[in-house]
């Protein structure tokens, strides 16, 4: 069942939808999209039987209300290039823990976040036509982590020793988004939070160090000398 949920929101008039269990938030943020909701509309569950990752075959793991799982709908041409959206989203959701959790973490190009080298949160963009959608997920109450990604993940629990609820995050997920999306300087406030930045990295073949962030969202590497 979907319910509107009555949260502070920046997009002025955009609904957020709640569903206890879904397939994908991303897929009913699409349909709501298609169906004429307007920039901003949100759709956030407690349950993905579906939920999906940025590389083919991965998905998203979570138990009920244990993270934060939601995608926001966008709408071109009142939107940053797609090729900028998972930095700029990933931007924002690092200033919303930190400001949440009072943690600091990095960005790892070009989805994820991390602290202390373990994968908090991801990031997944999609564009349709005109239409934009940026999916979001934060491990924010596990105490656990199944055994094959115990050592690679965590949770703002685990990360700053208290419980932060997936509904009380995103207000200020959504604050910040908006911010992020118009943010002038949003290339030089992601490579201060990148968690390779001035180091060596090989890049599709190409070996060198990290110097910036382009206009598209790719690594600017410098060669070595």
């Amino acid at each position: 069942m979907e319910t509107s949920l009555r949260i502070p929101t920046p997009w002025e008039g955009a609904p957020v939808y709640l569903k206890e269990r879904t397939g994908s938030t991303m897929d009913d943020a699409l349909a709501l999209a298609r169906a004429g909701s307007p920039a901003g509309t949100t759709v956030v569950a407690g349950f993905q039987d579906r939920g999906r990752g940025r590389a083919p075959g991965r998905s998203w793991v979570s138990g009920a209300w244990e993270s934060l799982l939601a995608t926001v709908v966008l709408r071109r041409p009142d939107a940053p290039p797609p090729a900028q959206l998972p930095l700029r989203a990933g931007l924002a959701v690092s200033l919303a823990i930190e400001e949440s959790a009072g943690i600091a973490v990095a960005i790892k190009w070009p989805n994820d976040l991390l602290w202390e080298g373990r994968k908090l949160a991801g990031i997944l963009c999609e564009s349709r036509g005109d239409i934009l959608l940026v999916g979001i997920g934060v491990n924010c109450r596990q105490l656990a982590f199944p055994p094959e990604i115990a050592e690679s993940a965590c949770s703002l629990r685990q990360a700053c020793g208290r419980e932060i609820t997936p509904l009380a995050l995103l207000p200020l997920v959504l604050v910040c988004l908006k911010g992020s999306l118009e943010e002038r300087r949003w290339r030089e406030k992601v490579f201060e939070r990148l968690s390779c930045g001035g180091e060596r990295v090989t890049i599709d073949g190409v070996e060198g160090t990290v110097r910036g962030i382009s206009e598209d969202g790719n690594l600017i590497l410098s060669p070595d000398r």
